[in-house]
């Protein structure tokens, strides 16, 4: 979730509560005040922010009128602002929360700040493109910021709309769309290697989604669909793209199991070394060392922290912290593992989907992880948790084979599948899992996740850090 406000001294900040953010997926508008920012890329929404005062036992303020009307058709898609009026004069000067509805990407691209025209409308300033739906909300039970004079909030109130096609975009024919329909049936039947997991009746959601599938008119507005269709697989590997856009139909809903400002405050000597990772080191104690990222354009940052390592000495201890890292290239992850070993070890396996199989699926195939001298032997507590899927679970794999690495923390998400793209015939391309992800044992955790060796738990609103003191206790022992 993130979160775009400003301070009590009027100035404009970003705070990062989970997730990943990069630089491509933010679109910042400065003005006199600071930087607002939009973003393209979260797990929930976005929420804006000044402020929030106490309530008062009146009636809360609700939605009254919005310009477009919620469920209007064919708007303009040259419209530049978008109006929602309210029951009651509103706290103007405090605090406003936007946040999405639904699927991310149907969040209108914000054109600059949000104004106030008078105590009972604020207008919000977007760019539209045509032929797209769209969809965002006032408040949430979360987020409440939009309030009365009289302290209460908001109402949460929805709002979609759907912008006219232009006259250059030719639009989707049914024929187009039943074919597309049925590629999509199928390759659900032969290809997804999840298919039978949640013991879903596939037969009756195609059936249920068929009449607005074939009816659609652009491809984003087939795959906005589709992937409300397949979003009851509860995949994180499925997603569609259509026009350039990635869009999923589920979205997970995890936190880390630590703090970042919280490890910034504790951990000595720490220090922040590129965007994926961050050092440390305590006194007489181990050092410390954060991997956030698994991802491909993380390469560079990783090969930083692969130095790293290799620059500890035998006697060194080392706690390694991959609690925020949600996966990416299963090989750059092998860079880091490969210095933990002294010989070559099966660490996981996988069985990819076949439908000419008679089981429906291949023969096990092994992975392997090869030693990358000169590694480093000494003891290693991995820091894990829920965050942690795909190939950051192949990565706590590999580490359950260094005999010297103790995995600590919580179970990890249980999501892993080797994504393949299926092309459609309206130009929409789908993404599903190829593969049955397998522990060396031959164990699927699918759903399930991986456990540590050692279960701590990190409460909310923690003042500590508890699997940080778990395992400065553990190296602590192993050493006395």
């Amino acid at each position: 979730m993130y979160y775009l406000g400003r301070t009590l001294r009027h100035r404009w900040f970003f705070t990062r509560l989970e997730g990943q953010m990069t630089t491509q997926h933010f679109k910042f508008y400065r003005s006199g005040l600071g930087i607002f920012a939009t973003a393209r890329r979260t797990l929930l929404g976005f929420c804006l922010f000044i402020g929030c005062v106490t309530a008062g036992a009146e009636e809360p303020p609700r939605v009254v009128r919005t310009v477009p009307e919620n469920g209007a058709q064919s708007v303009d898609a040259a419209t530049a602002e978008l109006h929602f009026t309210f029951d009651q004069p509103m706290d103007t000067k405090r605090g406003y929360s936007f946040v999405t509805v639904g699927n991310k990407s149907m969040l209108p691209e914000v054109a600059g700040k949000p104004r106030w025209i008078s105590d009972t409308t604020i207008v919000l300033p977007v760019k539209l493109k045509p032929g797209r739906e769209y969809s965002l909300g006032i408040n949430s039970e979360r987020h409440q910021n939009f309030r009365g004079i009289n302290g209460l909030p908001v109402v949460p109130y929805p709002i979609s709309f759907r912008t006219a096609l232009s006259g250059d975009v030719k639009p989707l024919d049914p024929e187009q769309n039943r074919k597309s329909l049925e590629q999509l049936r199928s390759v659900i039947e032969e290809k997804y290697s999840h298919r039978d997991l949640r013991g879903i009746d596939w037969n009756a959601r195609f059936a249920e989604f068929e009449p607005r599938l074939l009816d659609t008119k652009t491809s984003r507005q087939f795959a906005i669909l589709a992937g409300q269709l397949l979003g009851v697989a509860r995949d994180a590997h499925i997603w569609l793209d259509a026009d350039g856009d990635r869009l999923a139909g589920f979205r997970r809903n995890v936190r880390p199991n630590a703090d970042r400002e919280l490890l910034k405050r504790i951990i000595p000597r720490f220090r922040s070394v590129n965007r994926a990772v961050a050092t440390g080191r305590f006194p007489d104690g181990p050092a410390y060392l954060v991997i956030g990222s698994w991802a491909q354009k993380a390469a560079r940052d990783i090969e930083a922290a692969a130095k790293w390592i290799d620059g500890l000495s035998p006697d060194d201890t080392l706690i390694l912290d991959i609690r925020f890292n949600s996966g990416g290239d299963e090989r750059l992850a092998r860079k880091i593992a490969g210095r933990f070993v002294d010989q070559s070890v099966v660490y996981a396996s996988h069985l990819n989907r076949d439908a000419s199989s008679p089981s429906g699926f291949s023969e096990i195939n092994k992975r392997t992880l090869k030693p990358i001298r000169p590694g480093f032997r000494g003891r290693t507590v991995v820091l894990m948790g829920p965050v942690n899927m795909s190939s950051c679970e192949a990565f706590l794999l590999m580490m359950k084979q260094a005999p010297q690495c103790t995995l600590m923390g919580e179970k990890s998400y249980g999501s892993s599948g080797n994504p393949k793209p299926i092309s459609l015939a309206n130009g929409v391309t789908v993404f599903l899992p190829s593969w049955v992800a397998l522990t060396p044992d031959g164990e699927p955790f699918e759903g399930k996740g991986i456990s540590p060796d050692v279960h701590v738990e990190f409460p909310d609103g923690s003042e500590d850090d508890p699997l940080i003191n778990a395992a400065l206790e553990l190296l602590k022992g192993d050493k006395g």
